[in-house]
């Protein structure tokens, strides 16, 4: 039985068109954005349908779908979920799901008297590494964490705008604190800092320059996070991006958007296990096998979780604001 689906929006849409050439009973019917040039390039020679972004509704309308990606900025995120909930019986949504609590609430409670099936594009949660990580640290509990996703400014207009992006931790690394989630359970508190600035060069810029987010997770462990844009290209000047943690038995350093993993049982023991995987691949045979089910039994981010994880960086956003720590409890 083949399954329609559609993109709205074009951020990140190529590389799941390109998983879901592999997944046979998928037959990708039509994709909506703003940017034309961009959707045309994705579509290529391929017989998909382009509907530009103000025609959403009539994609949704006309195209008798079985799940539509929602590829879009944070801001972008309400009226077009709703919808979609509305039309079609599955939503993959790429992270971060919204910029507000009051909103990923309210998509929380259309989705299910929907009873969608959605699943979120937290995709490290599908590699083969961090599930290591997860089994390992399950029977022996982390107890210090070190993260970074530290570069150069993302192009992007929207990126560098508070309001539309949500700022660093929010839009980049969610991956990182969902990382941390699914490996070790949840946040408790946290306490962040931020500074600003130095980047006097970027028109309409007003995110934070860096920010460092220190954290407890209710098994006790604690750790940071540290986010940055700053650097200007000089061979690699930056932090980069990683996330290391350590129980009393072995230490796991992950590198690189990749999450290449070195493994340390012991001064003289390390194993070096490159990413080979595909975890967008993954994501969207997880959720095509949802589809075929009717479960979310085989999705590892679904939206209720994805919630969970955008709440620790609006609890940094507030700990930044008031000058306190904040418990995710509170919120």
């Amino acid at each position: 039985m083949t399954t329609r689906v559609a993109f709205i929006g074009s951020g990140f849409a190529q590389q799941h068109i390109a998983a879901l050439a592999h997944i046979p009973e998928v037959e990708i019917a039509a994709i909506c954005s703003r940017n034309e040039q961009t959707a045309r390039q994705i579509i290529g020679d391929q017989n998909i349908n382009y509907y530009p972004f103000e025609n959403y509704l009539q994609m949704l309308q006309q195209e008798k779908l079985d799940a539509v990606y929602i590829c879009l900025p944070p801001h972008l995120h309400g009226e077009i979920d709703i919808a979609c909930a509305e039309h079609v019986k599955a939503l993959f949504i790429e992270k971060p799901i919204a910029l507000s609590l009051e909103l990923a609430d309210q998509l929380s409670q259309t989705f299910k008297k929907a009873n969608s099936i959605v699943s979120v594009g937290y995709m490290n949660r599908y590699r083969p590494n961090i599930i290591n990580a997860k089994n390992h640290f399950s029977k022996n509990p982390a107890i210090l964490f070190n993260a970074a996703w530290s570069g150069e400014l993302p192009p992007p207009y929207w990126w560098r705008r508070r309001e539309m992006s949500g700022g660093q931790l929010t839009e980049q690394a969610t991956h990182l604190i969902d990382s941390i989630r699914y490996i070790s359970g949840e946040f408790k508190e946290v306490q962040a800092f931020s500074t600003s600035g130095f980047i006097d060069d970027v028109k309409d810029f007003n995110v934070d320059d860096a920010i460092v987010m220190n954290f407890q997770l209710e098994s006790g462990a604690i750790g940071t996070v540290q986010t940055s844009c700053f650097s200007k290209e000089h061979g690699g000047g930056e932090l980069g991006i990683y996330l290391e943690l350590a129980s009393r038995e072995k230490t796991y350093r992950f590198h690189n958007h990749c999450m290449d993993l070195e493994l340390q049982h012991s001064q003289a023991n390390k194993e070096i296990f490159n990413s080979i995987d595909n975890p967008v691949l993954a994501e969207n045979m997880a959720f095509f096998d949802a589809i075929k089910n009717g479960s979310h039994e085989a999705i590892l981010s679904p939206y209720d979780d994805a919630v969970e994880s955008l709440k620790v960086s609006l609890a940094a956003d507030i700990s930044i604001r008031e000058k306190r720590s904040v418990a995710l409890a509170s919120l």
